[in-house]
């Protein structure tokens, strides 16, 4: 692989897109906790993929194509400081925002790994160069869906092997990879795995370039969404594909479901497995839905986009917004997976979800649920297992709000809140007879989260937030 690098000049007058940190106060402040961020474009060949007439597991080259993308990094100021760990990102076709970076970033700051961005959809490039900054990003180009596969597996190789100047040099040296992403960047890292782009890009000794992946929010069952076209020459996998369901590649591969996914999860569903082979967990996080209301506090996308004149609809629903923290579970999961790359410690097993009715057939089948409308099973996290609220995974749009983005498949405000949780509070009987008192219900809370903790779903940082925020919002 040949690649040309060039380094992108960050002023106060030209800043990357999906900055960590805008004069404004938006977003996540680097210096304070001593990492750099730098952007740089990369220009390479990348190809078009599909099926062969027996939609065979390995994919065949249709055209190459030249490309220009750009990457954007986050790391330690000092050298010295980086972990080795590497986390990196294929951009969400949503105004290329970091979904990963804004889940786990303070994990990743207090830890001194490495976060890498990386632009892979056609539309975003042309966005990028055509309406956000014309004079930055003129040159960037992907010229065809699906390339990102390459281009991802290309950085990967290079951030390995040191071969790019955002390699050995800028980030130190990289002792172990992970790519994740989350809803459709979730499905990418799914074909990534699944359609042997992994066992394609591979270091000079045979290792994979790609040492462990965390596929987020993303049923493998749910049609196109969760397993996408290789490109626009490449015909749908068909539902019943077994590539669907993730099989052993030699790294540990992580599925995070909330309950939104799961619904339509079933048909992927597989047992956890410790064996080197095809080491593998599915956690399924209860109390959780796949979007969230004011969650991209972290990010900075949406404000960069306004500002160069795009339009953007708030999520806004007519129930009362959930207050679960997903991420705060998430960080602890990408925590074991570090671990399990570098000792070989597995990861924590967790119970699944149950389904209402396991004789059913449907493409999207309610989940199991308690007296209270909370869901049995999974990652049993303390908003559910000591309940002051019924927390459910759908909710509906507020009047005028709720649209769905212009690359999305969502189609109405309708499916867009239908991926949104919200909570109905119980009410002071139902609370009174519960628990004895608030000081029993936050021993109780606190007992919870701390179970979490011993069994590796909690890390101390969230838990000690998770409790104060909880004993704030009982005092008021």
């Amino acid at each position: 692989m040949t690649f040309d690098v060039r380094p992108l000049a960050i002023t106060p007058d030209s800043l990357p897109f999906g900055t960590s940190f805008l004069p404004s106060g938006h977003g996540i402040a680097l210096d304070q906790w001593g990492y750099v961020e730098e952007e740089y474009l990369l220009s390479g060949t990348a190809y078009e993929w599909a099926y062969d007439d027996d939609l065979g597991l390995v994919p065949f080259r249709k055209s190459a194509h030249p490309y220009t993308t750009r990457v954007l990094t986050r790391r330690p100021a000092d050298p010295a400081r980086a972990s080795g760990a590497v986390q990196l990102e294929p951009l969400h076709p949503n105004l290329d925002r970091g979904v990963t970076w804004r889940t786990i970033h303070p994990w990743i700051l207090r830890n001194g790994h490495t976060w890498v961005g990386v632009t892979q959809a056609k539309q975003v490039s042309k966005q990028l160069r055509e309406r956000i900054e014309p004079e930055r990003y003129g040159a960037v180009c992907i010229p065809a869906d699906g390339l990102g596969y390459d281009i991802l597996g290309q950085v990967a190789v290079a951030l390995r092997s040191g071969a790019l100047g955002i390699g050995g040099l800028a980030l130190g040296e990289v002792t172990r990879l992970v790519m994740s992403g989350w809803s459709a960047t979730g499905s990418f890292c799914r074909v990534f795995a699944q359609d042997g782009f992994h066992e394609l890009y591979r270091l000079a000794d045979g290792r994979p370039a790609v040492d462990g992946y965390v596929v987020g929010i993303s049923s493998g069952s749910a049609g196109l969404a969760g397993y996408p076209p290789l490109s626009a020459q490449s015909l749908p996998l068909p539902a019943d594909d077994p590539r669907r369901t993730i099989f052993g590649h030699g790294v540990p591969i992580f599925e995070v479901l909330s309950e939104f996914e799961a619904e339509t999860h079933r048909d992927s569903l597989r047992p956890d497995s410790d064996s080197p082979e095809d080491p593998y967990r599915l956690y399924e996080i209860a109390g959780t839905s796949h979007a969230a209301i004011d969650n991209d506090s972290a990010l900075t996308n949406t404000e960069q986009w306004l500002a160069a004149g795009g339009e953007a609809s708030p999520n806004r629903i007519n129930e009362e917004p959930s207050d679960a923290r997903m991420d705060f579970i998430v960080r602890a999961l990408y925590q074991r997976l570090d671990e399990w790359i570098t000792s070989g410690t597995a990861a924590p097993r967790a119970e699944r979800f149950a389904f209402a009715d396991e004789s059913a057939v449907s493409s999207r089948m309610p989940l199991a649920r308690d007296e209270f409308g909370n869901v049995l099973g999974g990652v049993r996290t303390p908003w559910v297992e000591v309940p002051r609220a019924a927390y459910a995974p759908h909710s509906t749009p507020a009047p005028g709000y709720c649209l769905p983005p212009e690359w999305a498949p969502m189609g109405s405000p309708e499916k867009v809140a239908a991926m949104i949780p919200h909570m109905v509070p119980f009410t002071p009987e139902t609370l009174a007879g519960l628990y004895a008192s608030e000081e029993d219900y936050v021993s109780n809370y606190s007992a919870s989260t701390e179970r979490l903790v011993e069994e590796g779903f909690l890390l101390r940082e969230e838990a000690d937030e998770l409790l104060e925020a909880r004993r704030e919002k009982v005092a008021s």
